[in-house]
């Protein structure tokens, strides 16, 4: 299942031809792990990896890891450093061709500047150039199932949407309710869009909230998939203040850093 190569050396290759669906770089000692910078990642997703090789990756302390974990490849490049371990772990899609030594290339670059100046602005530059294009959408809310509007956010010319978000609420929940009066209530027969003449409303329901993307953007794959990521980071977030939801939405401003991290807009 996994494959451990000799430790990384420095590759003078380009890393343009690079398109990751995410980066992620955590220090890390026996005893406790650091995320330092996380992009196009799911909270979720890189905790679980960390736990899963952690101890592997502290004995071997230099090296590369590859796996499979469901449709992802993840690649993980490691290297002993003064404070323990810094490891960058890289995902991708399964079937998608990687230039591997475009990509070691990358982790010398970003090893070799978090030891020089530990930048945090640095190494986000480094990564963003290498993480697939954000999916550029015009609004994003969720809402829970009773129809209160959690948290929004709007691009700044469809002001109309802004001055709407309590109505826009109640219209998402009230068409994902009758949809599913109509539709069916397995959770292959769920609403996974409402369309209009040139734009359309993504949605997925988890756990009675909703999270609805509105966009002109035609290719919807990578849209829906954020969407999952961002469901799964609101819950890791907020489940317990969503079981005793208080009417309460200032505390879900603070998620707009995460909804940054998966859509521009």
């Amino acid at each position: 299942m996994i494959v451990l190569e000799p430790p990384l050396q420095d590759l003078v290759t380009s890393t343009k031809s690079l398109e990751l669906l995410g980066v992620g770089l955590v220090s890390m000692t026996q005893n406790k792990f650091n995320i330092i910078l996380m992009k196009g990642f799911n909270s979720s997703l890189l905790l679980k990896l960390i736990r899963n090789y952690k101890e592997e990756l502290i004995k071997k302390e230099e090296g590369k890891l590859v796996d499979l974990i469901g449709s992802y490849t993840v690649y993980i490049h490691f290297f002993k450093v003064d404070i323990g371990t810094f490891s960058i772990f890289y995902i991708n899609e399964k079937d998608k061709h990687l230039n591997y030594d475009d990509l070691c290339s990358l982790s010398s670059q970003i090893v070799n500047e978090f030891c020089s100046n530990h930048s945090y602005s640095s190494l986000n530059a480094i990564c963003t150039k290498v993480v697939a294009k954000l999916p550029d959408v015009s609004a994003f809310f969720i809402v829970s199932s009773a129809g209160h509007s959690l948290f929004s956010k709007i691009k700044e010319k469809y002001d109309y949407l802004k001055k709407n978000v309590i109505q826009i609420g109640g219209f998402i929940s009230a068409v994902f309710t009758f949809s599913s009066e109509i539709i069916g209530r397995e959770p292959e027969d769920h609403l996974s869009s409402i369309n209009f003449e040139n734009r359309q409303f993504l949605v997925n329901k988890v756990n009675d909230v909703i999270f609805a993307c509105f966009t002109e953007n035609n290719d919807s794959k990578d849209i829906k998939k954020n969407i999952d990521l961002i469901a799964e980071e609101f819950f890791d977030r907020y489940e317990e203040r969503v079981k005793n939801f208080d009417g309460d939405v200032s505390v879900f401003n603070e998620f707009e850093c995460v909804v940054d991290k998966y859509f521009t807009i």
